[in-house]
């Protein structure tokens, strides 16, 4: 059902009334009622009025779009007092409480000027409401970057934010948001209002889909691989192999946002493989990668890492799931999840090259470089999906984005069975996909700021 696009910049203003809205619709969800002027984190953190989250907002939005000698403006800050975070703790399991002797007031000049010795990926700018009603900040939170686990592939538990504690972050220009702890609420992003609840890809039906065939291929080698086991292994439960391949392409997607060079990644079928790398159909790939083992490593790292977990953990604990993943302490676990994290990040360096990454969806790593053909291809219009299954859409005119998104738009029309991603400088992805007869995209937007 197509939509009408209707012109629309959002600001903080709005951002700040989506954020409330959001939380008193969950707070009547759960039988609660709460004023639509109030946020409810812990009564003692206060409840920020509509006017104190606005100002809030407004100060960071106007930080991102300051340099700060000629470095961009990033920063996360935290909104809760001092006492909020123990005294005696410290990264890598807690946060390290560093207080200002005089505190300064909040204003986008000083969260520029502080914001350097607050690294986003490592710390948190402090802010808090006085008595008297005055926002101001009142020292540095360091936390460590075990925050960002689930995207670059740490294990184990994350420090623990007060609970219920905003955080606002501005990872970029006119780029802002604001979690619930790591839960996002909602962002700013390209002058539009983005909610996660509908459109973080990972959780779509449509995307796990693209890639049945590869994840009963690797099923498929594990049970062979089982079958000749001296000992029966612990049984897989099959969304595991789902889950592992997700946060391989979470960890690439990861390092190319932290680049700030944006880049594509093409997920091909496997067999096009020999149209591509010996025809040169579709795509030309100036860098091609010789057709040997180490292209398919990641399908050995995979196969590796489950059958480790299989063989490691004790029956009485199966079958093995996420969780079990997550809590192992098997050093050859740990090697294997390092070999994929190092193996995402050579994905996305490669991204830093003009020119797509192209690979199969096996994550076979065919090469870089790749220039996108059928430039003959005519396309005056794609589908921007309004919810995760694309059941709602506005059309948009291809002329509004640049080259890079336009080639990902002919490639999908072109093949049909093919994924495109597509990162911009600004930390933004776009999925494209060809959908119910047309080309399509979605804004990917995140349920969890780790993810980021």
């Amino acid at each position: 059902m197509a939509t009408p696009n209707e012109p629309f910049h959002a600001y903080p203003a709005d951002l700040a009334r989506f954020i409330l809205e959001r939380c008193c619709a969950e707070g009547a969800s759960a039988g609660q009622t709460q004023p639509p002027h109030e946020v409810e984190p812990p009564p003692r953190y206060g409840k920020p009025s509509r006017a104190t989250l606005e100002r809030l907002l407004s100060v960071a939005y106007q930080a991102t779009l300051l340099r700060e000698e000629e470095r961009p403006v990033t920063f996360r800050l935290v909104f809760c007092p001092p006492e909020a975070f123990p005294e005696a703790s410290g990264p890598p399991r807690g946060m390290q409480r560093l207080e200002f002797v005089r505190q300064r007031p909040y204003t986008e000049h000083a969260l520029r000027r502080i914001a350097p010795a607050a690294p986003y990926a490592r710390a948190l700018i402090g802010v808090y409401l006085t008595d008297e009603g005055e926002l101001m900040i009142w020292g540095i939170i360091q936390s460590g970057p075990l925050w960002l686990r689930s995207a670059i592939g740490g294990r184990g538990a994350s420090p623990a934010f007060p609970e219920g504690a905003l955080v606002v972050r501005g990872p970029g220009p006119g780029l802002l948001a604001v979690d619930r702890e790591f839960e996002v609420l909602g962002e700013i992003r390209g002058g539009a209002l983005a909610s996660p609840a509908s459109m973080d890809v990972f959780t779509s039906r449509w995307f796990p889909a693209c890639f049945t065939e590869a994840r009963g291929e690797l099923i498929a080698l594990h049970t062979e691989a089982e079958r000749h086991a001296p000992i029966p292994w612990t049984p897989l439960q099959p969304e595991i192999f789902r889950q592992i391949a997700q946060q391989m392409v979470k960890r690439i997607l990861a390092t190319m946002q932290v680049a700030h060079h944006g880049g594509t990644l093409l997920l091909l079928p496997p067999s096009l493989e020999p149209l591509v790398m010996q025809d040169e159909r579709f795509v030309k790939v100036k860098y091609r990668f010789t057709d040997a083992e180490p292209r398919r490593r990641y399908r050995k790292l995979i196969l590796g890492l489950m059958s480790t977990l299989a063989q490691t953990t004790p029956p009485e604990e199966g079958p093995v799931d996420w969780a079990t993943y997550e809590r192992s302490t098997c050093p050859e676990v740990a090697l294997l999840d390092e070999a994929i994290f190092e193996t995402a990040h050579l994905i996305a360096d490669l991204a830093n090259v003009d020119g797509a990454v192209v690979m199969t969806k096996r994550f076979e790593l065919l090469g870089f470089g790749g220039e996108i053909l059928n430039g003959d291809v005519e396309i005056a219009t794609v589908r921007r999906a309004l919810d995760l299954e694309g059941t709602r859409y506005a059309l948009e005119p291809v002329d509004w984005v640049g080259t890079r998104h336009r080639s990902a738009y002919r490639l999908c029309h072109a093949i049909h069975d093919a994924v495109a991603i597509v990162v911009s400088h600004d930390g933004g992805i776009r999925f494209v996909a060809w959908k119910d007869d047309a080309v399509m995209y979605w804004d990917h937007v995140p349920r969890s700021s780790r993810e980021r």
